[in-house]
């Protein structure tokens, strides 16, 4: 009896080629094959991946293939029965080997599609079956070519790309021109969506990712992916949760605020998208903008529980401030070799917390933390024309006056221009905790004080960061103890330096 053994693969599970076969159809035809030419094929032979490439770009593994490329080299096997001849590879010299090893192991290669057997040691099977391969490998890289030149082309239109993100939905609603045809489109759910404003206005609120993990937790809110139904992580010891990357992942996406992200040369470009936003557009760039602040991401030990630790510094050597532990009252003290300075804590904080009321007590706090050089009205004119330029490039595209390669020649000039200069004119955002302090307040410097004592101690870091460019702890000069409020007062106005932002 001739064994055999037979193999089928194909690139898309889910039906977007309809030019290949399933692997079921493959299996049935080779099957089909096998019987009538009464060679053995059992089912412990039938070897098949699904969803998988097999051209040079796939970085999948293959199991099934390495247990048959096992097979073929023991030298057990008649005939090898494939579908086409890509179904095994779309490399060249993949197909090569395998020409090569079924040959030295005196095995026929059936190819179904053809109806046809080849032998590899036959000098006209070899070069048809050289032939072959050579076809596969450059279909495939035809494929790859219209596969990016269409990714290219939808991500300059803000087309979605991949499965929805946590908070949308793919479905197919009526074409706008045409309501018999249908489109697919993207949509809030709204369950989902109703949670990434609440996580993006608590991370603007400068509520800490672990406390909002937490919360999300302990209230039994279903993560993205078990809210979106995806298979578990096989070192999955259970259903995943909320984490504090998860957050961060969630803050960072501009999908949110309808847009789409792609990189050139370096640098983030934003599209409009085809979908509707979830979240103010102001609001995500005060938590994205939040998280990427380099003065919050720190390896330093310890949580945020203390004001001034690690962000006050030694007038003297420069460390930051420390907490000093093993006191009846806390103090901050320098973190350097020779710890320079040491300050009692809670007279600090209070003193801090009364400097940061008086300043957001002024009435043009605003404009003085955001104020902008006058010569970028220019800039901000100059990227308004290019971004006319481009888009009337891309409508002249896309109804064919120009051809791709014309508009790729503009595209490289104008794209980086723009996102130079978007990057230039990027608004400077208030966070939303310093908005919040001031609110309604209207300069009132007792409503502001208590909206600044009921804040903790994350939120009013992160006031500092936006109020203060620096805060010092000088070397006392008066020696004994300070008693009455006057002295204490005037010995913290004497030590505590510091030095406003825009000012």
């Amino acid at each position: 009896m001739i064994k055999a053994a037979s193999y089928s693969r194909r690139s898309d599970s889910h039906g977007k080629r309809f030019d290949e076969r399933s692997v079921d159809e493959q299996d049935e035809l080779n099957a089909k094959a096998a019987s009538a030419n009464n060679w053995d094929l059992p089912l412990s032979r039938r070897f098949r991946d699904n969803n998988i490439s097999a051209s040079r770009y796939s970085t999948k593994e293959r199991p099934d293939w390495r247990r048959l490329e096992e097979l073929l080299e023991s030298q057990s096997l008649d005939v090898l029965i494939l579908w086409e001849t890509s179904r095994a590879w779309r490399k060249l010299y993949e197909w090569a080997a395998l020409v090569e090893l079924c040959a030295y192991s005196k095995t026929l290669i059936h190819i179904t599609a053809d109806n046809r057997t080849y032998d590899p040691n036959d000098d006209r099977d070899w070069v048809a079956l050289m032939e072959d391969g050579l076809d596969s490998e450059k279909e495939s890289r035809k494929i790859r070519k219209r596969v990016s030149r269409n990714m290219e082309a939808s991500k300059r239109a803000g087309r979605p790309h991949s499965r929805p993100a946590y908070g949308y939905e793919s479905r197919a609603v009526p074409k706008p021109d045409d309501p018999r045809q249908v489109e697919k489109t993207r949509v809030p759910v709204p369950e989902q969506a109703q949670i990434v404003v609440e996580v993006i206005t608590r991370v603007a609120s400068s509520h800490p990712l672990i406390a909002i993990a937490r919360d999300l937790n302990e209230r039994g809110v279903p993560s993205p992916s078990v809210a979106q139904g995806l298979t578990p992580h096989h070192r999955s010891k259970g259903p995943a949760l909320w984490s504090p990357a998860m957050l961060r992942r969630i803050c960072t996406n501009a999908v949110y605020i309808g847009k789409r992200a792609y990189e050139e040369d370096g640098k983030e470009v934003l599209v409009k998208g085809d979908w509707p936003a979830i979240v103010d557009e102001e609001l995500f760039w005060k938590a994205r903008n939040l998280l990427a602040d380099p003065s919050r991401k720190t390896t330093r030990p310890g949580r945020a529980k203390y004001l001034l630790a690690f962000f006050g510094t030694c007038d003297v050597c420069g460390a930051y401030l420390a907490r000093l532990g093993g006191r009846e009252v806390n103090r901050y003290r320098c973190n350097g070799p020779k710890g320079c300075v040491t300050i009692r804590m809670d007279w600090t904080d209070m003193f801090i917390g009364h400097l940061v009321c008086q300043r957001l007590a002024k009435k043009d706090i605003f404009e003085l933390l955001t104020k902008h050089d006058d010569t970028k009205k220019d800039l901000a004119i100059e990227l308004e024309k290019l971004r006319a330029s481009y888009q009337e490039a891309l409508d002249m595209m896309e109804s064919e006056e120009i051809s791709l390669r014309a508009f790729s020649v503009k595209e490289k000039k104008l794209l980086p221009r723009i996102a130079e200069l978007e990057e230039t004119l990027r608004p400077v955002t208030i966070p939303k905790v310093l908005e919040d302090l001031t609110r309604d307040a209207r300069g009132n410097l007792a409503t502001i004080r208590t909206r600044w004592m009921a804040l903790d101690i994350p939120a009013q870091r992160d006031v500092l960061r936006t109020l203060f460019k620096s805060i010092r702890i000088r070397k006392t000069k008066t020696l004994g103890q300070h008693k009455t409020d006057e002295q204490i007062e005037y010995m913290l106005r004497e030590r505590i330096a510091f030095e406003w932002v825009n000012e």
